[in-house]
């Protein structure tokens, strides 16, 4: 999380863009609602597969991307490679049911800022994107 000296979100001077990427809408939309209830977040896309994910990004360039695991098409770690690649300077936070240490690697080595267990989805998830946004050295894991 970011420290107490680094700039906030708030004081960005601008929305944070988030992109929102899961197959399942109950997911997309508990997400949509819980940052659109911060007026520093602006919720610009939705997609439903690992391969709309990466096309909404390349239109979009969302400051965040979050990305859920286990999609069709392409899977958020397949998504997040190809993301990372043509946009680099998107965050990618992981929100997925399964925090299974080879996944959260996986995460780490793709550069994903942060993996969050879905159970988690609330005010920790909003604390998570305003890491992600800000950089920062540290990796994010939320169980």
């Amino acid at each position: 999380m970011p420290r107490s000296s680094a700039i906030t979100v708030k004081q960005l001077g601008r929305s944070v863009r988030v992109l929102i990427a899961d197959d399942q809408p109950v997911i997309r939309k508990l997400v949509r609602s819980t940052l659109q209830s911060h007026p520093h977040f602006e919720v610009c896309g939705e997609a439903t597969n690992g391969a709309q994910a990466i096309e909404e990004t390349k239109k979009l360039k969302p400051d965040v991307v979050v990305l859920n695991v286990t999609m069709p098409v392409l899977n958020g770690f397949q998504a997040a490679r190809e993301i990372k690649k043509i946009i680099p300077e998107s965050a990618i936070v992981i929100l997925s049911v399964d925090a299974d240490k080879g996944f959260v690697e996986e995460a780490k080595k793709i550069g994903v800022r942060a993996y969050v267990a879905k159970t988690k989805a609330g005010e920790a998830l909003v604390k998570t994107v305003e890491a992600a946004v800000l950089g920062g050295e540290d990796f994010i894991l939320i169980e």
